[in-house]
């Protein structure tokens, strides 16, 4: 009973998701406590592999003082990486799981426990986080799925195993009880505070030598969208409780950066945000921007960098404009946009709050401000029509055409996703889509349509890209994509550093007109390309010999393109040259601060279990 006239004390309440970095005393040697992260390069991760989920773990596990390694293991060559992983004898090994990798988790999971027959296999990433023990259905090999945010659950699982102790009570997981049986407790709230967390640990750069195309960095988790076909956090899939969007504070994200650039002497940065002015996308989101741009300048970080913005978030005002200017002038060089569609009908389909004009205007902005656009576009789905194949055909063709494979891009159908559940009620998600996962396992209304994406998926690239979107070749469609973003960051990076030069501007425009006539013939041929093959489906005229014609076509259509931009760009670079241009100056890595070794030429969601 209270004492009359004494106040009640209370102990003060952790708030929902918080999280500290804390070690069980009974664990009195945690670095003896081995833990491997698999990286599998498949997918996205092809192009560029540095996986920062798997980082901020790493990095949560060594400030509790356990030990770690990050691995990646390469498609097709995975015996040497098991050979690797045995070797260092873990007591945890840990996959990050996503659509395109389910087969190949399951093949490397089958060989790795031939060699580590006791050793608990986890798996987590957007496929786990949303499958739980349909993995463990799938993968007979895993004994552990992570659903969630992995920091404090890969912390939680390293000490209960530390210390001999069960999961039945361990949130966050899916598991197999001593039955054998999967079973899913319930899911750990968002982490609330991202400044807990420790910085990424960047193993895979240092073991690429400091050099890779960029590095990833977060400065937010999370999503005030709802787009349909989307598996990032966001309003429309929550399984965690907790806000939307949570993000750091610019200091924050400058002080990284800083130290980026200081101990690996490194300035190309992706930030990986699902949207970069969030959380509203207005006044609170771009202070936030401009906070950032403008403490990149304060500091002197002589620094280049990509983002995620939505449409309807930027317009042709005063506003915007100056912000872009600043954005530009920190170091911004590409931007992703999710433009998805140039038909309003399926905007509302993919439940996007920008509408077609939304789309043109930052199409628009960006070209004039010289920043790079990279698109979301997506075409093909089982929804699309004949009529909405041309429409976003004619879309493309005024606005970006010259990269063909927006023309031909299909849905990848991800779990947890809102159109995954609107397609299974349509009856048109493949029967054996929760086993596989397979991102195109699904039915197409239009006979005619699944036709043209079938065709369309075949003139590119490789088998393993043909039937589940894995890159492991790159033909000449791709490898123009990724080229035409090295030349455009190319003349964005020599304006902004010789723009004062006398002479400089001049040669750069000359440049950009050839670019801007050589994309533009690359958009028409596109277009009639597409419309031709159009036609075919719709006469029935598809046949192997000519598939096989329009193969060696297209290989040296693109081709030729990337020679004859190639052979410019490179008149470009001795005119600079003469006129008194360093265009090393440019180079993604930075010179080293002591003499010897010449500067690397330039040539080039939220985080997860």
């Amino acid at each position: 009973m209270l004492t009359p006239g004494k106040k009640l004390e209370l102990e003060p309440r952790e708030k929902p998701g918080h999280f500290e970095i804390a070690l069980d005393p009974r664990i009195t040697d945690p670095a003896a406590f081995r833990v491997s992260f698999v990286i599998l390069l498949d997918g996205d991760l092809v192009m560029s592999p540095e996986h920062l989920g798997v980082a901020y773990m790493a990095a949560t596990l060594r400030a509790a003082g356990f030990s770690c390694e990050i691995r990646e293991a390469e498609h097709g060559r995975h015996r040497q990486t098991v050979d690797a992983i045995a070797a260092y004898a873990p007591h945890l090994v840990c996959f990050t799981l996503m659509s395109l990798n389910v087969p190949s988790c399951v093949e490397f999971c089958a060989a790795l426990r031939k060699e580590l027959p006791e050793v608990p296999i986890a798996c987590g990433g957007p496929a786990g986080t949303f499958t739980g023990t349909d993995v463990l259905r799938a993968n007979p090999y895993a004994d552990i799925v992570a659903v969630g945010e992995g920091e404090p659950i890969v912390l939680d699982l390293a000490q209960r195993l530390a210390l001999g102790q069960g999961l039945a009570d361990c949130p966050g997981i899916a598991y197999r009880d001593r039955d054998g049986e999967p079973r899913q407790n319930p899911a750990r709230p968002l982490v609330h505070n991202l400044e807990a967390l420790p910085y990424p640990a960047r193993d895979q750069l240092v073991a690429h030598g400091n050099k890779l195309e960029y590095v990833r960095v977060s400065t937010s988790r999370g999503c005030v969208a709802r787009c349909t076909f989307c598996s990032a956090p966001n309003l429309g899939n929550r399984v965690q409780a907790g806000k939307a969007w949570r993000a750091v504070g610019p200091e924050h994200v400058l002080d990284e950066v800083e130290q980026l650039v200081r101990d690996h002497r490194f300035r190309t940065f992706d930030f990986i945000d699902s949207t970069f002015e969030d959380p509203d996308g207005g006044r609170v989101g771009k202070k936030r921007v401009r906070a950032i741009a403008e403490g990149i300048l304060e500091r002197g970080l002589d620094i280049y960098y990509n983002v995620c913005m939505r449409a309807e978030n930027w317009a042709d005002t005063a506003g915007d404009r100056d912000l872009l200017d600043l954005l530009v002038r920190s170091g911004l060089e590409k931007v992703n946009v999710g433009i998805e569609s140039g038909v309003p009908d399926e905007l509302l389909l993919w439940e996007k709050r920008a509408t077609v004009e939304d789309n043109i205007t930052i199409i628009r902005l960006l070209r004039e401000h010289g920043i790079y656009l990279a698109m979301g576009f997506i075409p093909f789905h089982p929804y699309a029509t004949v009529e909405t194949l041309i429409e976003n055909a004619r879309f493309l063709r005024e606005h970006a055409g010259h990269n063909l494979r927006r023309l031909t891009e299909r849905l990848e159908v991800y779990p947890g996703t809102s159109i995954a559940r609107r397609l299974e009620d349509d009856g048109l998600l493949g029967d054996r889509y929760h086993d596989s996962l397979d991102p195109y396992d699904y039915r197409y209304g239009d006979e005619r349509v699944q036709r043209l994406a079938v065709h369309f998926a075949s003139l590119y690239n490789n088998e393993d890209y043909h039937r589940r979107g894995v890159l492991t070749d790159q033909s000449a469609v791709f490898e123009f994509e990724t080229f035409n973003v090295v030349v455009q960051t190319f003349v964005s990076r020599l304006y902004r550093r010789f723009h004062r030069l006398p002479g400089a501007v001049e040669i750069l425009q000359d440049f950009k007109d050839f670019l801007h006539d050589t994309r533009q013939d690359m958009g028409r041929r596109n277009h009639e390309f597409f419309m031709e093959n159009l036609d075919d489906v719709l006469g029935d005229r598809l046949d192997p010999a000519k598939r096989l014609r329009q193969l060696e076509d297209i290989e040296g259509r693109f081709r030729s393109r990337i020679d004859l931009i190639r052979g410019e760009q490179l008149r470009v670079g001795m005119r600079l040259h003469r006129i008194g241009a360093d265009v090393t100056a440019i180079s993604s890595t930075l010179p080293p601060v002591t003499p010897g070794g010449a500067p690397r030429s330039y040539n080039g969601g939220a985080p997860t279990w």
